[in-house]
C-alpha cells in the first residue's frame, strides 16, 4: 500500500529543543495521530503520566492540524511516581496542557504497513518516559521507522545506525526535523 505521514514540531517545546509527534495512514483510508506530550516535563515518567495520545481522522491536512492543534490536557495526582519509583517532580498534583505545534512536514512513500506502525505506537504506548532513549523523538521514529512500518523515517546518525536513544544524535526534535527528515510538503502553522 502506498501511504501517507506527517511529522508535526513543536519549535518551543521541551525547552527548546523541540516536540514531534505524527499521523500515519492507515488501510482504512483515515490518519491515525499520535504523540507522547509529556506536558509536566518530567525527565523519567510514568506510561500512564507521560502524556501519550492518539486519535484517528479523515485523510486532509486540515483535519489533521485540527487535531495536532487541539490542546491535550494531563492531570497528575499527588502521590504520583514516575519510572523509576521516585515522586514525579515536576508533575504530582498539577494539571497540564500541551502546547500548539509550529509546523509540519508530510511524507509520501510507498510499500508501507500500518498495522506494523499502529503496534509499535501501542507498544510505545505502554512504556514510560525517559528523556534518554524513551521521548517523543524516539516514538516517533519507532513508529514511522523503515524497517518496520515502511513510513520511510531513517535514523541518519553520523556516528552510526545503532539506535541511541536520540535517534538521530544531532541535538533535539528541532535539529532532527530540520535536517534529517526529508518531506513530500512542508507548512507552518
Amino acid at each position: 500500500m502506498n501511504g501517507t505521514a506527517y511529522v508535526f514540531l513543536n519549535r518551543k517545546g521541551a525547552g527548546g529543543l523541540g516536540h514531534v509527534g505524527c499521523a500515519f495512514l492507515l488501510s482504512n483510508g483515515l490518519m491515525r495521530c499520535t504523540s507522547t506530550e509529556n506536558q509536566a516535563g518530567n525527565g523519567f515518567s510514568a506510561a500512564a503520566y507521560k502524556g501519550f495520545w492518539t486519535e484517528d481522522c479523515p485523510n486532509k491536512l486540515e483535519e489533521i492540524v485540527r487535531v495536532f492543534q487541539r490542546k491535550k490536557t494531563l492531570s497528575i495526582p499527588l502521590g504520583a511516581r514516575d519510572k523509576n519509583g521516585l515522586l514525579m517532580n515536576p508533575g504530582q498534583g498539577k494539571t497540564w496542557y500541551s502546547e500548539p505545534y509550529t509546523e509540519w512536514k508530510r511524507l509520501d512513500v510507498p510499500n508501507v504497513n500500518p498495522a506494523q506502525a499502529t503496534k509499535m505506537m501501542l507498544k510505545r504506548s505502554r512504556e514510560g518516559y525517559s528523556i534518554v532513549d524513551r521521548n517523543c523523538e524516539n516514538d516517533v521514529y519507532d513508529i514511522l521507522h523503515d524497517e518496520g512500518s515502511g513510513y520511510g523515517i531513517t535514523a541518519n546518525s553520523f556516528a552510526s545506525r545503532i539506535y541511541i536513544g536520540w535517534v538521530q544524535s544531532a541535538f533535539g526534535p528541532n535539529a532532527w526535523f530540520d535536517h534529517h527528515i526529508g518531506a513530500s510538503d512542508k507548512g507552518f502553522l
